[in-house]
């Protein structure tokens, strides 16, 4: 596919929203959009989503996580924020050697860490 194609489709993907579907095509095509003259050509918001997935690839943390893990982060956060306690603490303690992990700790919001911490001390 031209490079100007694979642009013109993260843009639209990025626009409508398919962050899930920009993410396969720009880790496929990262080396050729990340040229200086085609990285200009995507649109603001796609190029934030670029340089976010470049500072993952650098850091290594997102792929010490498996898509299990990372939904599961996910579950406690939003129970968090629901203020649904009594799952979000069953989650915890199913999952406790997950959520102790550093790079773990990144995808917890500040009130899940504070609800962590908490009940990792009243235990």
């Amino acid at each position: 596919m031209k490079v100007e194609t694979v642009i013109y489709v993260i843009n639209n993907f990025v626009g409508k929203g398919h962050y899930g579907n920009a993410r396969d095509l720009i880790k496929k095509e990262f080396k050729r959009i990340t040229e200086p003259s085609y990285f200009s050509m995507l649109n603001n918001e796609a190029k934030e989503f670029v340089k976010l997935i470049a500072k993952e690839q650098e850091d290594g943390a997102f792929s010490l996580l498996s898509e299990k893990d990372k939904r599961i982060l996910t579950l406690l956060n939003e129970a968090v924020r629901e203020v649904k306690l009594p799952y979000a603490r069953k989650l915890y303690f199913e999952h406790k050697e997950l959520f102790t992990k550093n790079h773990s700790q990144k995808w917890l919001t500040e009130d899940a860490r504070f609800m962590c911490f908490a009940w990792e001390k009243n235990v």
